[in-house]
């Protein structure tokens, strides 16, 4: 495995930056040069500081959060919204130049996304554009195992059909307990709808990834 892989999600809060620092875990456990991103954060601690960009440099060693990190504001809200109310706006060539340089010097770059797919930036570009502009990556989906998750699922590869990027990796992930039973019936219903060669992987109770 050595590409840069984009993973996105169904929703917030679906478990993207659990996937994310159990893989980056992996990787380096199998000895992989690899890095993790989470290039866009909104929603800051009293700390000033964001979780989950906190988890994936704890996951991987790293104390520096600008090493992971382009864009992170206070507000947890939509990145449009959240750059917005601190007079700012996401630059998305910037955007993207960054991952790329990030990935340069790893075999393998996995670069956590924000919300799902549309997600919108700016006022006018979506995360679904962010991915279209990083070539040749790799797209994980990790989509949270709940009542309504079939027809998010659902709506989402579709949209990553349109985009040509449809998912390598699917993980139907339980957040919390109570959702480990939607997690077979969520995958089951979405399974043959998906191409051959995804990899299909189901987390209870927020299990570490194995790759």
């Amino acid at each position: 495995m050595g590409c840069n892989v984009f993973i996105t999600a169904t929703d917030t809060e679906a478990g993207k930056t659990w996937v994310t620092a159990s893989a980056i875990r992996a990787l380096l456990q199998q000895g992989v040069h690899a890095r993790a991103l989470k290039p866009v954060a909104c929603g800051l601690n009293e700390a000033g500081k964001n979780e989950d960009i906190e988890r994936l440099l704890a996951a991987q060693g790293s104390g520096n959060a600008n090493d992971i990190n382009l864009y992170r504001y206070a507000l947890p809200a939509a990145p449009s919204q959240a750059a917005a109310a601190e007079g700012q706006r996401i630059d998305t060539d910037r955007l993207v130049q960054w991952c790329h340089r990030q990935s340069e010097d790893v075999h393998t770059c996995l670069i956590e996304g924000v919300g799902g797919l549309m997600t919108p930036l700016t006022d006018s570009l979506f995360v679904s554009d962010w991915i279209e502009a990083m070539e040749g990556c790799e797209v994980w989906l990790v989509i949270a195992c709940k009542l309504g998750a079939i027809n998010q699922a659902m709506l989402t590869l579709e949209k990553l059909k349109q985009m040509g990027c449809s998912p390598a990796r699917m993980f139907f992930n339980a957040t919390a307990i109570e959702q480990n039973a939607w997690i077979k019936p969520v995958a089951d219903a979405v399974a043959p709808f998906v191409e051959d060669d995804c990899h299909i992987i189901r987390l209870q109770n927020m299990e570490p990834v194995t790759l």
